[in-house]
């Protein structure tokens, strides 16, 4: 038994080396067509260059923070609690991955002139992202240069500063009239500081610091003098909080990096996957032609078994 297998298997063998033997001119000059043809693909295809930068969300000045700045500890405020992001990351991110979020303006910016692009197509390219633990949002465009490539992410990121402009516009709005009621109330303790001291002076003419008038008005002016003091810190609290970094329009965080070396097309994989795939075809080729010649030769024999029992 175990040397009739031997024997099969050394038949078995024989035969795939005798099919081997027999059509490796077959397979040979598929895969040197197919490799022929990877090659030349390789060449037609256009080169592409990536550009890769990342996007903050502008930032505005919390009406919260604005709004502490009536207390007495509102020198305390740090930056970091002074200014929040327009949106959140994630949301900045999701509309990004929306058509709509951008307009036709961007069309020429991103695609060459006769070239068909969309917006369907622009936001799908872009592939807006938010990392782990990160504050930005990853965004990455491919051109048939780099220069091309960049100039495309600066097109996207002027259209998320519009787009966050009129999201950040009635933040702004209240901010700035807090303002404007700061600088108001300071004007007017400043004309009653000044009537004060003169009504002070007048006063003290009598030669009697115990004069109850003079004393009421030395109070007085203590006390006004002291909450100018404080408004005027809230005026440049606030004054500071609408300048950088508080609030800002949306920026790359670093420079948009753009490598002068080609991501597509990758030729040496293209053309060691055409010549894998032609030689696999060669061998299925030479299957599919043994098969057909091995029912060709059962048929012949059937028929001359049934001639011969005729």
């Amino acid at each position: 038994m175990q040397e009739q297998i031997i024997t099969d298997d050394e038949i078995s063998l024989m035969d795939i080396y005798d099919f081997l033997v027999e059509g490796w001119k077959t397979i040979l000059s598929i895969a040197i067509v197919g490799t022929g043809i990877g090659v030349i693909t390789s060449l037609l295809l256009p080169e592409q260059y990536e550009a890769k930068g990342f996007i903050e969300s502008a930032r505005v000045v919390s009406t919260n923070s604005t709004n502490s700045t009536n207390s007495t500890n509102s020198t305390n405020s740090t930056n970091s609690t002074n200014s929040i992001y327009v949106e959140s990351i994630a949301v900045l991110a999701e509309k990004m991955r929306s058509p709509t979020y951008y307009d036709t303006n961007a069309l020429p910016a991103c695609f060459e002139e006769g070239e068909l692009g969309s917006l369907e197509g622009l936001a799908k390219s872009l592939n807006a992202s938010v990392a782990k633990n990160s504050n930005f949002v990853s965004v990455a465009y491919r051109a048939s240069s780099s220069d091309g490539a960049v100039q495309c992410l600066q097109q996207v990121l002027k259209i998320v500063v519009d787009r966050q402009k009129a999201l950040a516009e009635a933040n702004l709005t209240t901010v700035v009239a807090s303002l404007e009621n700061l600088k108001k109330k300071a004007d007017e303790l400043r004309k009653t500081v000044k009537q004060l001291e003169s009504d002070r002076g007048a006063q003290f003419q009598f030669k009697n610091i115990e004069y109850s008038a003079a004393a009421l008005i030395t109070v007085t002016l203590q006390s006004k003098v002291q909450e100018l003091l404080a408004t005027e810190n809230q005026i440049s609290v606030i004054e500071s909080m609408l300048k950088p970094p508080n609030t800002q329009d949306a920026k790359f965080s670093t420079p948009v990096f753009a490598s002068e070396n080609r991501v597509s097309p990758r030729r040496g994989l293209i053309v060691a996957i055409s010549t894998m795939a032609s030689l696999f075809l060669g061998l299925f080729i030479l299957l599919l032609n043994r098969g057909f010649a091995s029912v060709k030769l059962h048929r012949e024999e059937r028929l001359k078994a049934a001639a011969a029992d005729g």
